[in-house]
């Protein structure tokens, strides 16, 4: 009962808390389903409907107020790209405002419209009723961790692997490894461990010969194992995360939901160009709680993951489909979230600002 009743008052304050940006975008005229923003004159300011564009190529943002979303309880150094995401709607003109929140929180503000979108897990997102129209973490940020003495996926015949459990990345990922090394299943045996750090420490431990782990955990493992594979290799179209939002406001708010694309192509430039910049970004949302070489170190790791590609297939109806058909698998998937996979996703949003991004990157 204690849970329920936090949850109440957690969705609850994120409802008195963006009151005022949901409130200003709600006048704006409805445009018809899947429509694309449209253009106008250079250097006016947008609307809820109609993106304008400074002569640089980036938008004028001024008067709009956005809300977003980010599934986390508290920040922390792994999401600074959503909070550069925020910094630069914010650099364009646009009042804009992160919400942390842990569970399905965000999803359910979203939803209730006190959030205009949010970043998080695709199965607690669609199972929200909400759609997907842009990229989070492109990439998951399981690594497989073996011993020195195995070279390659084709060395793992006849090893021990340990994996969480079947109905986690690592069993998918463990799969997409057996087969880039043309193995089977039964050339390897498996030890179930539960959780990520479990997994790495029966690695160092012995237990095994190799262990899906997280990336963060790489460092922890020591000099006598290596990273023979990460899921960015084996699964590049699997993916940690999305930004949704409701299908009714991507089809009324088309302008503000490709400004949130462009703003993470934004973002994901500037983390794969730009380590100085964006350890001060991430300085700056954990309010300095690590040291610089810390925040040096996380951006080695999270680059290694490659999990934020500016690249117009990061997003696509393909690459959505499979992460709904992974998750159903799984059976993660209930309610709106069991709709067919084009009721999912709206990706124009996601074209119009790649098209845009594209043509003007070093405005970016």
């Amino acid at each position: 009962m204690k849970t329920k009743i936090s949850g109440l008052i957690l969705v609850s304050a994120l409802l008195i808390s963006a009151c005022g940006s949901s409130s200003s975008a709600s006048s704006t005229k409805t445009t018809a389903a899947g429509s694309a923003a449209t253009t106008s004159a250079a250097g006016q300011p947008s609307t809820a409907t109609q993106l304008n564009f400074n002569a640089d190529g980036t938008p004028n943002l001024k008067g709009l107020s956005f809300a977003i979303g980010n599934a986390a309880g508290s920040a922390h150094i792994g999401d600074t790209n959503v909070y550069s995401l925020v910094q630069f709607l914010k650099k364009w003109g646009a009042s804009a405002t992160q919400t942390n929140a842990s569970q399905n929180a965000p999803e359910l503000a979203v939803a209730s419209g006190s959030l205009n979108a949010t970043t998080g897990p695709l199965p607690t997102e669609v199972d929200a009723g909400l759609v997907v129209f842009g990229p989070n973490q492109a990439r998951l940020d399981d690594v497989l961790l073996a011993k020195a003495s195995i070279a390659g996926l084709s060395d793992l015949k006849g090893k021990k692997v340990a994996i969480c459990c079947d109905a986690s990345p690592d069993g998918v990922l463990l799969t997409a490894a057996l087969s880039k090394g043309n193995l089977t299943s039964s050339q390897v045996s498996l030890l179930k461990t539960g959780a990520s750090s479990a997994s790495l420490n029966a690695l160092i431990a012995g237990q095994v010969d190799a262990a899906f782990v997280h990336s963060n955990a790489v460092p922890k493992a020591g000099s006598k194992f290596h990273v023979l594979a990460v899921g960015a290799t084996l699964l590049p179209q699997y993916a940690d995360s999305f930004m949704a939002a409701e299908s009714s406001w991507i089809k009324s708010h088309p302008a503000m939901a490709e400004a949130i694309d462009l703003a993470w192509l934004a973002s994901a430039k500037l983390f794969n160009t730009d380590e100085t910049s964006w350890v001060k970004l991430a300085s700056s949302y954990t309010k300095g709680a690590d040291t610089t070489a810390q925040y040096q170190a996380a951006w080695q790791e999270l680059q290694s993951i490659q999990g934020w590609p500016a690249d117009q297939s990061t997003v696509s109806s393909s690459v959505v489909s499979f992460n709904l058909n992974i998750a159903k698998q799984q059976n993660a998937l209930k309610g709106p979230g069991l709709n067919p996979a084009d009721q999912l996703m709206n990706l124009t949003p996601w074209q119009s600002a790649w098209t845009q991004f594209s043509a003007h990157e070093s405005a970016y």
